[in-house]
């Protein structure tokens, strides 16, 4: 029976050509992505590179667009991003630079021989150890790394547009709740007066009144809560800003916003191709892949070049160096450390995650714009259908100061009828509010203004 002696060399190149299949260029899954968003409709208009458009300068308020521009330029939040694209880009030219040999400069005594016994020498040794495949994957994996950072760069900015925005139009929405809480408390005030003095004449009695005592106690409860909501929305936007907790200069004009020039459109591709997030993810999945193309890398081998430059005193003596020395090599450097193999299988499974990850990002994605769409058509709806509650007992009204005026209608009887117009002013105020957030989330869904 002949027995087969299979060499170190072959069993080394069978590892790393089994590798090669990881060395070509990483791909992206492709997924099944709809033609439209279910919950849009034709009454949304398409908008092209919407990354670029500024559209809260729609809402033509200056404060609004000053407080965009100073948190765009102070926020930490950028400037971290900012600090890990520069740490990768520092990466990056890491792994560029190890193209080019590294030089030792030597001085000192020898008597080995394999050297040639120099005896005193000094002298520099360039030297050049090149894993090629492994530096070429290192450096693809490097610059998508800065394809990350730049992109995170661009998500936290947008995340920022978004929460200055609705922070704002809370801000003057919550200033514009506290003025109409004011004015309903007046108005029960100056009914519980009237009502107080019809009790002290004996026509009424005190069961009548203690309703609105109790209803004006919790309108000043509802007072105080806002005014806190006011200080928390100041002290959030100044937060986002870098700045200490303040006050909030703003145009305080809620009530005059006209939301209904907001109708953004964009298809699902158009979407995805310009979310940051998205892009963070495919980086990170070509990252991930090209990950496991260098742990395969250490299977192959390394080039070393060596070339001694200097001088020596020869024969191990102790004398001057006055001998001309030279040393070069060129050879192959091929050795399996077992851990690589562990390496290898650590990298496939980061790998998997990533890919899992990729395609959780487009469903996410897909599903919150889905969501901002249906959000904003259904509050937009609902802000219309409280306004015109609003407008037809604002008509009513009228029409009752009218009666009062002509002797047909008591003075209690109109106040009760303008506290029902001023509970219904607080309704409209907050359902403009949960409208305009909508507005807000689907812009940032759409990935609107980043690049602007």
């Amino acid at each position: 029976m002949k027995f087969f002696r299979i060499k170190p060399a072959l069993i080394y190149s069978l590892l790393a050509f089994s590798g090669c299949a990881w060395m070509g260029n990483p791909k992206v899954p492709k997924l099944d992505i709809p033609a439209q968003f279910r919950s849009t409709s034709p009454s949304y208009t398409s908008v092209e590179n919407l990354p670029y458009l500024a559209w809260w300068q729609s809402l033509h308020d200056p404060e609004l667009n000053s407080l965009i521009e100073t948190g765009l330029l102070n926020n930490l939040d950028i400037d971290i991003a900012l600090s890990n694209l520069e740490q990768a880009k520092g990466q990056l030219k890491q792994i560029q630079l190890s193209w080019i040999p590294f030089v030792n400069i030597y001085a000192g005594f020898s008597s080995n021989p394999a050297f040639g016994n120099p005896g005193t020498f000094f002298g520099i040794w360039p030297q050049y150890v090149l894993n090629i495949p492994k530096l070429i994957k290192q450096q693809k994996q490097a610059k998508y790394n800065v394809e990350i950072a730049r992109a995170m760069i661009d998500s936290v900015k947008l995340t920022l547009i978004g929460q200055i925005s609705a922070g704002y139009l809370t801000l003057i929405a919550e200033q514009e709740q506290l003025r109409l809480f004011q004015r309903l408390k007046n108005d029960l005030n100056e009914l519980i007066t009237l009502e107080i003095n019809l009790i002290e004449i004996g026509l009424k009695d005190t069961i009548h009144v203690a309703q609105f005592i109790v209803t004006e106690k919790q309108i000043q409860a509802q007072i105080n809560l806002v005014q806190n909501n006011i200080v928390l929305s100041q002290n959030t936007l100044r937060y986002l800003l870098n700045q200490n907790p303040g006050t909030i200069k703003n145009s305080d004009n809620f009530a005059a916003l006209d939301l209904s020039v907001f109708k953004p459109g964009s298809l699902p591709s158009t979407v995805l191709k310009n979310r940051p997030d998205l892009l963070v993810a495919e980086n990170s999945l070509k990252s991930s892949y090209t990950g496991v193309s260098v742990a395969y890398g250490s299977l192959f081998p390394a080039i070393q070049l060596d070339n001694f430059l200097g001088m020596s005193s020869g024969q191990g003596t102790l004398a001057a160096p006055s001998h001309q020395g030279t040393m070069r090599d060129a050879y192959l450097n091929w050795g399996i450390n077992p851990s690589t193999f562990g390496q290898i299988e650590a990298q496939k499974g980061a790998y998997q995650a990533t890919v899992y990850q990729y395609i959780q990002t487009v469903r996410k994605i897909l599903k919150d714009v889905d969501n901002s769409f249906s959000a904003n058509m259904q509050f937009s709806q609902n802000y219309k259908h409280t306004y015109s509650a609003w407008e037809t007992q604002k008509n009513k009204y009228d029409l009752q100061q009218g009666l009062y005026q002509s002797g047909l209608m008591s003075y209690s009887e109109l106040l009760i009828s303008k506290i029902d117009l001023d509970n219904l002013a607080l309704v409209l105020n907050q359902s403009k509010l949960q409208f305009s957030m909508t507005v807000v989330s689907l812009y940032q869904e759409l990935a609107g203004g980043y690049k602007s």
